[in-house]
Protein backbone atom coordinates (compact mmCIF):
# COMPACT_ATOMS: atom_id res chain seq x y z
CA UNK A 1 0.00 0.00 0.00
CA UNK A 2 1.44 3.57 -0.78
CA UNK A 3 2.31 5.86 2.15
CA UNK A 4 -0.39 8.84 0.66
CA UNK A 5 -3.14 5.87 1.31
CA UNK A 6 -1.74 4.40 4.30
CA UNK A 7 -1.68 8.62 5.77
CA UNK A 8 -5.30 9.19 4.63
CA UNK A 9 -5.94 5.79 6.37
CA UNK A 10 -4.19 7.16 9.69
CA UNK A 11 -6.75 10.52 9.19
CA UNK A 12 -4.07 13.06 8.08
CA UNK A 13 -6.54 15.52 6.49
CA UNK A 14 -3.22 16.91 4.25
CA UNK A 15 -2.93 13.43 3.09
CA UNK A 16 -6.65 13.20 1.98
CA UNK A 17 -6.29 16.49 0.02
CA UNK A 18 -3.38 15.22 -2.09
CA UNK A 19 -5.50 12.01 -2.33
CA UNK A 20 -8.04 13.47 -4.12
CA UNK A 21 -5.97 15.85 -5.89
CA UNK A 22 -3.88 13.06 -7.53
CA UNK A 23 -7.11 10.73 -8.26
CA UNK A 24 -10.26 13.23 -9.26
CA UNK A 25 -9.27 13.40 -12.90
CA UNK A 26 -9.10 10.05 -13.14
CA UNK A 27 -12.23 9.76 -11.40
CA UNK A 28 -13.66 12.33 -13.16
CA UNK A 29 -12.57 11.18 -16.54
CA UNK A 30 -14.46 7.74 -15.72
CA UNK A 31 -17.25 9.41 -14.80
CA UNK A 32 -17.75 11.29 -17.40
CA UNK A 33 -16.83 8.54 -19.91
CA UNK A 34 -20.02 6.60 -18.20
CA UNK A 35 -22.35 9.29 -18.19
CA UNK A 36 -21.32 9.66 -21.99
CA UNK A 37 -21.99 5.89 -22.74
CA UNK A 38 -25.18 5.76 -21.13
CA UNK A 39 -26.97 8.92 -21.14
CA UNK A 40 -26.58 11.59 -23.21
CA UNK A 41 -28.61 14.20 -21.51
CA UNK A 42 -27.02 14.59 -18.07
CA UNK A 43 -25.08 17.87 -17.17
CA UNK A 44 -21.59 18.28 -16.17
CA UNK A 45 -22.79 19.58 -13.22
CA UNK A 46 -24.06 15.45 -12.23
CA UNK A 47 -20.62 14.26 -13.14
CA UNK A 48 -19.12 16.47 -10.47
CA UNK A 49 -21.48 15.58 -8.09
CA UNK A 50 -21.36 11.49 -8.98
CA UNK A 51 -17.32 12.39 -8.16
CA UNK A 52 -18.30 13.70 -4.88
CA UNK A 53 -20.34 11.08 -4.39
CA UNK A 54 -17.15 8.69 -5.08
CA UNK A 55 -15.05 10.26 -2.53
CA UNK A 56 -18.07 10.04 0.12
CA UNK A 57 -17.94 6.46 -0.24
CA UNK A 58 -14.42 6.21 -0.11
CA UNK A 59 -14.51 8.29 3.55
CA UNK A 60 -17.79 6.97 5.39
CA UNK A 61 -17.50 4.80 8.13
CA UNK A 62 -14.02 5.88 8.80
CA UNK A 63 -12.71 5.27 5.13
CA UNK A 64 -14.60 1.15 5.06
CA UNK A 65 -14.55 1.35 1.09
CA UNK A 66 -11.38 2.67 1.25
CA UNK A 67 -9.43 0.09 3.47
CA UNK A 68 -10.64 -2.47 1.38
CA UNK A 69 -8.79 -1.92 -1.73
CA UNK A 70 -6.20 -4.92 -2.33
CA UNK A 71 -3.15 -3.73 -3.83
CA UNK A 72 -1.95 -7.65 -4.96
CA UNK A 73 -5.21 -7.51 -7.31
CA UNK A 74 -5.26 -4.22 -8.82
CA UNK A 75 -3.98 -0.47 -9.00
CA UNK A 76 -5.50 1.85 -7.11
CA UNK A 77 -6.08 3.69 -9.89
CA UNK A 78 -7.68 0.91 -11.66
CA UNK A 79 -9.43 0.16 -8.22
CA UNK A 80 -11.15 3.71 -7.90
CA UNK A 81 -12.14 3.58 -11.44
CA UNK A 82 -14.06 0.50 -10.88
CA UNK A 83 -15.59 2.53 -8.07
CA UNK A 84 -16.07 5.30 -10.01
CA UNK A 85 -17.54 3.42 -12.27
CA UNK A 86 -20.24 1.62 -10.29
CA UNK A 87 -21.30 4.76 -8.30
CA UNK A 88 -22.03 6.42 -11.75
CA UNK A 89 -24.21 3.44 -12.76
CA UNK A 90 -25.92 3.68 -10.09
CA UNK A 91 -27.00 6.99 -10.35
CA UNK A 92 -28.15 6.78 -13.41
CA UNK A 93 -30.19 3.88 -12.10
CA UNK A 94 -32.03 6.03 -9.64
CA UNK A 95 -31.78 8.72 -11.87
CA UNK A 96 -33.85 7.01 -14.32
CA UNK A 97 -36.45 5.36 -12.60
CA UNK A 98 -38.70 8.08 -11.00
CA UNK A 99 -41.08 6.23 -8.61
CA UNK A 100 -44.11 7.06 -7.12
CA UNK A 101 -45.73 5.36 -3.91
CA UNK A 102 -48.06 2.92 -4.74
CA UNK A 103 -51.24 4.80 -2.72
CA UNK A 104 -50.56 7.58 -5.26
CA UNK A 105 -50.34 5.83 -8.54
CA UNK A 106 -53.56 6.26 -10.87
CA UNK A 107 -56.39 4.82 -9.69
CA UNK A 108 -57.34 1.67 -11.88
CA UNK A 109 -61.02 0.05 -11.70
CA UNK A 110 -60.18 -3.16 -11.40
CA UNK A 111 -63.14 -5.11 -10.89
CA UNK A 112 -64.83 -7.33 -13.78
CA UNK A 113 -68.40 -6.76 -14.59
CA UNK A 114 -69.05 -10.29 -16.17
CA UNK A 115 -68.83 -12.41 -12.60
CA UNK A 116 -68.07 -15.46 -15.27
CA UNK A 117 -64.94 -13.86 -16.67
CA UNK A 118 -61.66 -15.69 -15.59
CA UNK A 119 -59.75 -14.28 -12.60
CA UNK A 120 -57.03 -14.82 -10.45
CA UNK A 121 -59.15 -13.75 -7.58
CA UNK A 122 -56.25 -12.15 -5.49
CA UNK A 123 -59.45 -10.78 -3.35
CA UNK A 124 -59.82 -14.87 -2.17
CA UNK A 125 -55.91 -14.96 -0.85
CA UNK A 126 -55.21 -14.44 2.76
CA UNK A 127 -54.13 -10.80 3.88
CA UNK A 128 -50.49 -10.54 3.51
CA UNK A 129 -49.73 -13.25 1.10
CA UNK A 130 -48.88 -10.46 -1.47
CA UNK A 131 -48.24 -7.19 -1.57
CA UNK A 132 -50.41 -4.42 -2.84
CA UNK A 133 -48.02 -3.44 -5.74
CA UNK A 134 -47.90 -7.48 -6.02
CA UNK A 135 -51.58 -8.09 -5.90
CA UNK A 136 -52.04 -4.93 -8.46
CA UNK A 137 -49.75 -6.28 -10.67
CA UNK A 138 -51.13 -9.49 -11.42
CA UNK A 139 -54.84 -8.05 -11.73
CA UNK A 140 -53.29 -5.77 -14.36
CA UNK A 141 -51.61 -8.87 -16.32
CA UNK A 142 -53.93 -11.49 -15.75
CA UNK A 143 -57.20 -10.17 -15.43
CA UNK A 144 -57.00 -6.86 -17.60
CA UNK A 145 -54.31 -9.01 -19.67
CA UNK A 146 -51.99 -6.14 -20.10
CA UNK A 147 -48.71 -6.71 -21.59
CA UNK A 148 -45.62 -5.93 -18.99
CA UNK A 149 -44.76 -2.64 -20.70
CA UNK A 150 -48.47 -1.05 -20.37
CA UNK A 151 -48.48 -2.33 -16.68
CA UNK A 152 -44.65 -0.67 -16.14
CA UNK A 153 -46.13 2.95 -17.89
CA UNK A 154 -49.36 2.80 -16.44
CA UNK A 155 -47.45 2.87 -12.87
CA UNK A 156 -44.69 4.51 -13.72
CA UNK A 157 -42.25 1.66 -12.86
CA UNK A 158 -39.96 0.23 -15.10
CA UNK A 159 -41.16 -3.10 -16.97
CA UNK A 160 -38.05 -5.12 -14.81
CA UNK A 161 -39.73 -4.05 -12.17
CA UNK A 162 -43.11 -5.67 -13.30
CA UNK A 163 -41.46 -8.98 -14.10
CA UNK A 164 -39.98 -8.81 -10.59
CA UNK A 165 -43.41 -8.22 -8.90
CA UNK A 166 -45.02 -10.93 -10.82
CA UNK A 167 -42.48 -13.66 -10.50
CA UNK A 168 -41.90 -12.86 -6.58
CA UNK A 169 -45.85 -12.74 -5.77
CA UNK A 170 -45.96 -16.23 -8.29
CA UNK A 171 -43.29 -17.66 -6.13
CA UNK A 172 -45.15 -16.52 -2.84
CA UNK A 173 -48.71 -18.42 -4.13
CA UNK A 174 -46.27 -21.81 -5.18
CA UNK A 175 -45.06 -21.67 -1.72
CA UNK A 176 -48.48 -20.81 0.21
CA UNK A 177 -50.59 -23.32 -2.26
CA UNK A 178 -47.62 -26.02 -1.76
CA UNK A 179 -46.83 -26.70 -5.38
CA UNK A 180 -43.16 -27.02 -6.28
CA UNK A 181 -41.11 -24.76 -9.00
CA UNK A 182 -40.12 -26.77 -11.89
CA UNK A 183 -37.98 -25.16 -12.85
Amino acid sequence: MDDLLRQCLDGHSWAWDAFVARYAPAILTTVQHILRTYSSTAPVQTAEDIVQDVFVRLIDRDFRLLRTYDPSRASLKTWLTIVARSSTIDALRHKRLATIPLDQAPSVELSSSDPDESSIATEALPPGLLTPRQRLVLQLLFDREMSPEDVAELLGISTQTVRSAKHKAIQRLREHFGVLDSS
